[in-house]
């Protein structure tokens, strides 16, 4: 999310069933979405899918989600982690995370197919492996101007992060 110039970056490194991931996405990211529509912050997730099969399956289905564009994806990983809670097991199976797609709106043939693609696996997994090979093993987790952050934070700290980097970047 924002633009890919942006002074700053975020990197997300988070787990659809990671309850701190989804706590963080309902309290921070609105403060931190705030900055990407403002044009100073770039965001990116790397899901590190550390709770096993069902995780990995949301982050596909969050991949196929965005391949049909930054709106759906977000649309896609709020219903995941809906209201700061993460679905159970059995709302992210298969059938589950495709029909969340089409409850959404989403161009489900599409969806079907991205999710179930080489392709997106393969993107998938290299997202999953960047997070362990920075020393990363938990989530969440966070790079935010090139300093980490780590574990569950409140809104405060990440708003006291951003605004010095990005005044380091004026």
């Amino acid at each position: 999310m924002g633009p890919v110039d942006a002074p700053v970056g975020l990197v997300v490194f988070s787990d659809y069933q990671c309850p701190y991931c989804a706590k963080w996405s309902a309290e921070t990211l609105p403060a931190m979405m705030e900055y990407a529509k403002a044009g100073d912050l770039r965001i990116e997730w790397r899901d590190l899918n550390l709770f096993g099969p069902a995780s990995e399956r949301a982050s596909r289905a969050a991949y196929a989600a965005a391949l049909q564009g930054e709106d759906a994806y977000l649309e896609y990983h709020h219903a995941l982690f809906n209201n700061g809670e993460n679905r159970s097991e059995e709302q992210l199976s298969d059938e589950a995370l495709i029909a969340l797609a089409g409850d959404l709106g989403l161009d489900t043939e599409a969806f079907t197919a991205d999710f179930h693609a080489p392709e997106t696996a393969e993107v998938v997994a290299g997202n999953a492996q960047l997070g362990p090979d920075l020393g990363v093993y938990s989530t969440p987790a966070f790079i935010l101007g090139g300093q980490p952050i780590m574990g569950a934070q409140p809104t405060e700290v990440f708003l006291g992060a951003v605004e010095p980097a990005l005044s380091d970047k004026e």
